[in-house]
């Protein structure tokens, strides 16, 4: 086949069913997009989702007039985006800033215009900031939200949850996880293993603890018995917490017809670990009930199990001569790994990509964003995406995908100096991370082409000139005077002691965005900062609130990271160009002397 698998192609369900109906509703998605978004509207997944919320945000006291959310009123109440804002903050700390936060006192009740429109850009600020920590929001808007369209708002609170959930489930954070590698089986490769896959194989180590010959393959059918939930919970809870759970001979002693009855059991186990959460015992007994959409619910349910007991010996360094193996991957995700793994998977890559070097060397992700950046330019027919189990034949595919990724590189214009398919196929770290801000850059500079083209009512010609850096800096600080403002840029870093600090304390950042959009920055809780991290936070969020779609880190703007800088100014300049395109492009027109 020559379709890219990043293509989403989504198609709304008909709105006529009233917003509270429990009536199932599938939402369908061709292409094999993120498997992340694709669900159904259905009674189990409002309860589940609005229990976690309760949970989460319980005792926040901006909260206290939309807590505890219910079935019913999930949807209205999450119309403000005040709860979003928080379960964002909840996934990834300290992603939304409070005093970004539009809190109740400016969105309650009625409260006219001026209410809607502050209801309006929390949406905005906590789509933005979901798609900043890797949530795909593509065709989603605030409208979805403030309308109530179940099958869109219950998509995204499924990713932002269980971004929460499964973001720790590595073998970064937890190096004992190397108890779970099989015989003849690498450190790489046991890293390469989806969150699903690592939770299943956890299960099946647990069981095997527990003397159970029961194996998990899946969160469907193989847990309808309850078996193994019937050992797995006695097995990790903490050895003076046992003693209060039924046995599982207990449980399985009543006969298999009546999973209902062994789910009850099984959950009350869970609710004394404080664990009973996301399922209810149709939700385990009947799993697998097509159109349902169980599957999702049972991982989030054994993913917080995980979280709060592991239940596995710290003092595993990993077998089969593993121990050097291990230091080499035993280093904390980086500022900027972490900011281009968030962009790749915004934009809905499959699989989703949870390290940017091991699962970039396959060529089927880089080939994906390509394609994205320049449609058409990856040579989808002769691509390679089922690979061989053998090690050698597999690696052998990958070299041929790294080359496709090279050429088509080449051909949508990324300089790859000293890039080459073997880096990409070796996980080189260096070179895999320049390839990924090309991209990223690519990316930023290819949505600023389109907006020109479709605002000069064609493509051809001068009309195709690319923006460069350098206009961006002149678009700013011509924003900037026009704005009245006092201070300029005089580049994307501070290039010697004693330059213009603007960029590092964010002010010419905020003065950035006031020139956009007047009188919607609160300089106020800038000014109330304590410190330049704390200020940046604000900033950033400011930004997403307006309408920037921006994956720039606080860290980034305080230590003036360069490349991050220019794909920042370049975001915003995106912003301006779509609230007042003719003026904007006029503006750039007498930079770039087409006119």
């Amino acid at each position: 086949t020559s379709n890219p698998p990043h293509r989403l192609a989504i198609h709304r369900t008909d709105s006529s069913n009233p917003p509270h109906s429990s009536k199932i509703s599938v939402q369908k998605i061709s292409g094999t997009g993120n498997e992340w978004t694709v669900h159904t509207v259905g009674e189990s997944e409002r309860r589940a989702f609005a229990g976690w919320i309760n949970r989460m945000l319980e005792g926040d006291a901006d909260l206290r007039h939309l807590l505890p959310l219910g079935e019913a009123d999930l949807f209205d109440k999450l119309s403000d985006g005040l709860v979003l804002c928080k379960l964002v903050n909840c996934a990834v700390p300290n992603t939304v800033h409070e005093r970004a936060i539009n809190k109740a006192e400016l969105v309650g009740g009625s409260g006219g215009a001026a209410a809607g429109y502050r209801r309006h850009e929390n949406l905005v600020l906590a789509i933005n900031s979901a798609e900043s920590i890797g949530c795909c929001v593509v065709n989603i808007g605030a409208k979805d939200i403030s309308e109530r369209r179940q099958h869109i708002v219950l998509g995204l609170l499924w990713q932002i949850i269980r971004i929460g959930l499964v973001k720790d489930i590595t073998l970064a954070q937890h190096r004992e996880l190397a108890a779970l590698l099989l015989p003849g089986e690498t450190v790489e490769e046991l890293r390469q293993l989806s969150p699903e896959d690592l939770l299943l194989r956890w299960v099946n180590h647990q069981l095997d603890r527990a003397g159970c010959a029961k194996r998990l393959r899946n969160f469907r059918e193989d847990i309808e018995d309850c078996e193994a939930y019937a050992y797995l919970l006695p097995q990790v809870a903490p050895a003076q917490r046992r003693r209060d759970l039924i046995p599982a001979g207990q449980v399985l002693a009543l006969p298999s017809s009546d999973r209902l009855e062994r789910a009850r059991l099984v959950l009350g186990n869970a609710a004394k670990l404080d664990a009973a959460v996301f399922v209810q015992p149709e939700d385990v007994a009947g799993a697998s009930e097509a159109g349902r959409n169980r599957e999702k619910l049972n991982l989030a349910f054994v993913a917080n199990l995980f979280n709060h007991y592991p239940a596995m010996d710290s003092n595993v360094n990993g077998g089969n001569g593993t121990d050097g193996a291990f230091e080499e991957f035993d280093n904390q995700e980086s500022l900027e790994e972490r900011t281009y793994r968030n962009w790749m998977n915004s934009l809905g890559m499959n699989p989703y990509v949870k390290d940017l070097y091991s699962d970039l060397r396959n060529g089927l992700i880089l080939l994906s964003l390509l394609d994205i950046i320049r449609p058409g330019v990856a040579p989808w027919s002769k691509v390679c995406r089922q690979f061989a189990p053998a090690a050698g034949r597999r690696l052998f595919q990958w070299q041929a995908n790294c080359n496709y990724v090279v050429d088509s590189a080449r051909a949508a214009g990324l300089p790859m100096t000293n890039i080459g398919a073997e880096d990409i196929r070796d996980g080189d770290r260096k070179l895999t991370l320049a390839l990924a801000f090309q991209l990223l850059r690519a990316y930023t500079l290819g949505l600023l082409a389109r907006l020109r083209c479709g605002s000069d009512g064609g493509d051809s010609g001068e009309r195709q000139q690319r923006i460069e850096e350098q206009q961006i800096l002149e678009w700013a600080n011509s924003r900037l005077h026009s704005a009245g403002k006092r201070r300029r840029l005089a580049g994307f870093k501070v290039v010697e002691e004693g330059a213009d600090p603007s960029i590092a304390d964010g002010l010419v950042i905020l003065d950035l965005l006031d020139a956009i959009k007047p009188r919607r920055i609160n300089w106020a809780a800038a000014e109330a900062a304590v410190d330049p991290l704390d200020r940046a936070r604000y900033i950033l969020s400011a930004a997403r609130m307006l309408g920037a779609r921006i994956f720039t880190l606080p860290e980034h703007v305080v230590q003036v990271n360069k490349n991050m800088m220019m794909t920042l100014f370049a975001c915003l300049m995106v912003l301006d160009l779509q609230l007042k395109p003719a003026a904007a492009w006029q503006l750039i027109r007498l930079l770039m002397n087409l006119i």
